[in-house]
C-alpha cells in the first residue's frame, strides 16, 4: 500500500523569518522546491510558497503531500498626497494587513479605520500605522490646505434712481454675481449695475486652486432728487474728484454752503453752491485736513451738517 505522507510545521511566518517543515509516514523523502532529501527542512520563503514532499516506504511505494507556507505582509500605505480648500473634506486611503492607527487624529472621522474622512484646517502630514504579529509598519501622506481666496464684493454704495455704478469684485480669478437682474457681464470682476430698487449683490469667486469664497454688498437706490454728500475729495488737478461734489445740488437753487476749519474759521462760502469748490481759500490751496460744513438747501428743511476731508 502507498504510504500516508503528512507534513507538520508553522504555516504562517513573518518576512525574513524561517520555519521547519517535518515529513512523516515514509522512510525516505524528497522535497520540492529545493530537491532536498532530509526528513525535516528549514525554509524562509519571501512570498507565499507551496512545498511538496514525496515519501517512500520500506516496500518502495510512494505518495506525496503538500504544505502551504504563508508569508504575512507587514506593510503600510497611506495613499497619495493631496490638497483641499479650507473648510472642505477629503478621504484618506490606507492599506495594509493588521490593525490601523492614524495620527494626528483630531481632524479625522476615525483614527482606527483604513479610510477616514479628513477635514484639516492647516496643511497636515498624517502617519498611518499597521500592526500585526510581525510588528508595525508606518507610512505618511500630506494634505495641503489651500486658504479661501480673499474675495471682496467692494463697499456698500448709494446711487441715485436711474443711474448706474460699477461693482468692485476682487481677490480671485473667476467671478459669478447674483442676482443677475439689471447687471451686465455677471462673470466679470467689475460688472455695471443699474437696479431700480435697493439690491444686495453677492459674488462667488474662484481662485487658481479651485477654492471658492463669497461676499456681498448692498447698493442703496435713493430718489433722483436726494442730496448725497461725499466726505472726501482730492483737488490735485488730475480731473478726478477735484471738486467737493454734492449730488443734485443744482435742484436747490436757493442753497447756501459754508465750510469751516477745525478752529471754527470760515474758509469757504457760496450761495448758491454749484459743485465748484476746489479746496482753496482766497485762491490758495488749503492744507490737507478735515473741514466742517453747513448746508442750507433753502427749501425750509433743517440745515445739514457734516465733514469733508481734503486729500492731495
Amino acid at each position: 500500500a502507498s504510504p500516508t505522507i503528512s507534513v507538520s510545521g508553522i504555516n504562517n511566518i513573518c518576512p525574513g523569518h524561517s520555519t521547519t517543515l517535518t515529513a512523516s509516514g515514509g522512510t525516505t523523502y524528497s522535497w520540492a522546491p529545493g530537491g532536498l532529501t532530509p526528513t525535516s527542512i528549514v525554509v524562509s520563503p519571501a512570498t507565499n510558497t507551496t512545498y511538496t514532499v514525496t515519501g517512500i516506504n520500506a516496500s518502495g511505494c510512494s505518495n506525496t503531500s503538500t504544505y502551504n507556507v504563508t508569508v504575512s505582509s507587514l506593510s503600510a500605505n497611506a495613499g497619495t498626497n493631496g490638497s483641499l480648500c479650507e473648510g472642505s473634506t477629503t478621504t484618506l486611503n490606507g492599506t495594509g494587513i493588521g490593525t490601523y492607527s492614524w495620527s494626528p487624529s483630531g481632524s479625522l472621522s476615525c483614527s482606527n479605520c483604513a479610510i477616514p474622512t479628513a477635514n484639516p484646517t492647516v496643511t497636515t502630514t498624517y502617519t498611518f500605522s499597521v500592526t500585526n504579529s510581525c510588528g508595525t509598519a508606518n507610512s505618511t501622506v500630506t494634505i495641503i490646505v489651500d486658504p479661501l481666496p480673499p474675495v471682496s464684493a467692494g463697499p456698500n454704495q448709494t446711487i441715485l434712481e436711474g443711474t448706474s455704478t460699477i461693482l468692485q469684485g476682487s481677490g480671485a480669478v473667476k467671478y459669478y454675481w447674483s442676482p443677475t437682474q439689471n447687471l451686465t457681464y455677471q462673470n466679470t470682476a467689475t460688472p455695471v449695475a443699474n437696479p431700480v430698487n435697493t439690491t444686495t449683490y453677492c459674488v462667488s469667486a474662484i481662485d487658481n486652486h479651485g477654492c471658492k469664497n463669497s461676499k456681498c454688498m448692498t447698493l442703496d437706490v435713493i430718489p433722483s432728487d436726494t442730496i448725497v454728500l461725499y466726505n472726501a475729495f482730492s483737488p490735485n488737478g488730475d480731473g478726478v474728484n477735484d471738486m467737493f461734489y454734492i449730488s443734485n445740488i443744482e435742484k436747490y437753487p436757493n442753497n447756501q454752503l459754508e465750510v469751516y476749519n477745525r478752529n471754527g474759521k470760515l474758509v469757504y462760502q457760496a450761495s448758491p453752491y454749484n459743485n465748484d469748490w476746489k479746496g482753496t481759500i482766497d485762491g490758495n490751496d488749503l492744507p490737507c485736513a478735515t473741514y466742517y460744513f453747513i448746508l442750507d438747501l433753502g427749501n425750509g428743511n433743517p440745515k445739514r451738517h457734516g465733514s469733508v476731508t481734503i486729500i492731495r
